[in-house]
């Protein structure tokens, strides 16, 4: 299964990209139409629709808007007036975010104010095929919440009221009014829109509960139920997305497996919050845990989530290319998930780096926007590399005194015709690279490109953010290959040794097949 998020500005920057000053009604139908007929081209299964941060990017009548704050009262309720419509007020406008965030909220709050709907052009569009189409509401989120025009005049309202730490950042569902808030919104797309689904986004952002309340499961739980009733009653299916493991999960008050247990919750997504994509996502461990919970054994479906990069070294951020999507489908598919979830793979009009990545075969930078989506459904095709993501929380780098060894086992389908181990080292080392026991061939220094050389730590997270190479987060990059022979069902046994003098670090390993 493949299930893509559109996130919101992926929406509306689209639209602000192409529309070249018309935003009419026709030419707004014709762009989205055309960037949801892009997505469509590689046969998702689902695709998300993103409909707001901690304003809505739909006209809305009980949810602060990008046009407008509602009232609300005591209970988290719109207030409502003599002919019973809300009470609302334009929303402030603003500067002081980046140009990317404020680009695409004036064009939001533009297309709202004229009362075009991209949400249902999107939904339309997508509904003349077999492809399903669900909403995404994000239940908490933290993009710029110092700013009254990007927050919510909810969430800053009483003096933070409504919020954990009192300062407007993470809401406190602990509080019925932000509950029946979200709730009401939630009931507010169903009623509006013609979709199989809703999803309730627990990742952007995790923290949702105020730390002495996380240990009480029942909070959520019981507003799971809550929501269940609601879009059951619609006959809608419920998805949630939440962070990669069960244990991060617990700690913020969110027990998944009992969703599952109760019949609250018929799809999950586990992914990391934000990057990197985690090639390791725990899915047996998932399946173990919820088997034990879920007596009346509800079905569920199990997706593992994919971010626009993956990191290796801290603010080492390589863009996904079609070969780590292929990589990381597999390593999840082999883990028995049963679908893939990427998000923030929506770039193709040159609003932002994320699908801009090095191309296999020239070096040169290329807009890979279709064929890392359609990477994801052909998972088995090649090149395939896969990530090794390291043997601790901290990951990489894996640091290696004088004779010391590292050790890691991979599993790889067939098929294909070679395969070989690339890591990056911050010293030019002696090295001797085992694979099942055999002593391979002296490593070779990969090739470089001039414009895709090593970046110094100190000049990430300046212009060069982004990277779109692995010889960009390394200074020495090296590649070993392995004979096809020596791999046993499939599985090969990795062992690196330190041969030089001195300690050296391993800031990132792959496997490559080709």
């Amino acid at each position: 299964m493949l299930t893509i998020n559109i996130p919101a500005d992926g929406l509306f920057l689209a639209v602000q990209k192409a529309a070249d000053g018309d935003l009419s009604r026709d030419n707004v139908e014709r762009i989205i139409n055309d960037y949801i007929g892009s997505f469509l081209e590689a046969k998702p299964d689902i695709i998300f629709l993103n409909v707001c941060y901690r304003r809505a990017l739909t006209p809305s009548e009980v949810f602060d808007s990008y046009l407008y704050d509602i009232e609300t009262n005591e209970n988290g309720y719109a207030v409502r007036d003599e002919q019973n419509r809300s009470v609302k007020t334009l929303s402030p406008t603003t500067e002081g975010v980046s140009k990317y965030f404020m680009s695409f909220v004036l064009c939001a709050r533009i297309l709202l104010q004229s009362g075009i709907d991209v949400y249902k052009i999107a939904v339309a569009r997508i509904r003349k095929t077999e492809c399903r189409v669900f909403l995404s509401v994000r239940m908490n989120d933290a993009h710029y919440t110092e700013n009254v025009a990007i927050n919510s005049s909810f969430a800053l309202k009483n003096g933070c009221a409504n919020t954990a730490e009192k300062n407007g950042v993470n809401l406190d569902y602990s509080k019925e009014s932000v509950q029946n808030y979200y709730y009401a919104y939630i009931a507010e797309l169903l009623s509006q829109y013609d979709v199989d689904g809703i999803e309730l986004d627990w990742l952007r952002y995790p923290t949702v509960l105020p730390q002495d309340k996380r240990s009480d499961f029942g909070i959520i739980g019981d507003y799971m139920k809550r929501l269940r009733r609601l879009i059951g009653g619609y006959s809608k299916v419920v998805a949630i997305r939440v962070l990669a493991t069960e244990e991060e999960n617990l700690s913020n008050g969110l027990d998944v497996g009992m969703w599952v247990a109760d019949g609250s919750v018929d799809v999950i997504t586990i992914e990391n919050f934000y990057v990197p994509t985690n090639y390791e996502l725990p899915v047996v461990a998932w399946r173990e845990s919820i088997e034990k919970k879920n007596a009346d054994h509800n079905p569920y479906c199990l997706l593992c989530g994919s971010d626009w990069a993956v990191s290796c070294v801290s603010n080492y951020n390589l863009a996904m290319t079609p070969a780590l999507v292929r990589g990381f489908a597999d390593t999840c598919f082999e883990n028995d998930a049963d679908g893939i979830y990427l998000f923030n793979y929506f770039e193709q009009n040159d609003t932002s780096s994320f699908e801009f990545v090095r191309d296999e075969n020239s070096g040169s930078l290329k807009n890979c926007f279709f064929e890392r989506i359609q990477a994801a459904k052909a998972w088995q095709d090649l090149p395939r590399r896969y990530v090794h993501i390291g043997n601790s929380k901290k990951r990489y780098p894996i640091s290696l005194c004088s004779g010391e060894c590292y050790e890691f086992a991979k599993t790889i389908k067939s098929p294909f015709e070679k395969c070989r181990i690339v890591f990056g080292c911050d010293l030019d080392a002696t090295l001797s690279v085992y694979a099942n026991g055999a002593l391979l061939n002296n490593a070779q220094k990969e090739k470089t490109c001039s414009e895709f050389a090593y970046i110094p730590p100190s000049e990430i997270g300046r212009e060069n953010h982004f990277i779109y190479a692995l010889t960009q987060a390394a200074p020495f990059v090296f590649s070993v290959d392995i004979p096809i022979n020596i791999f046993e069902n499939d599985s090969v046994n990795v062992k690196i040794k330190n041969d030089a003098c001195n300690e050296m670090n391993i800031m990132w390993i792959e496997i490559v097949c080709e």
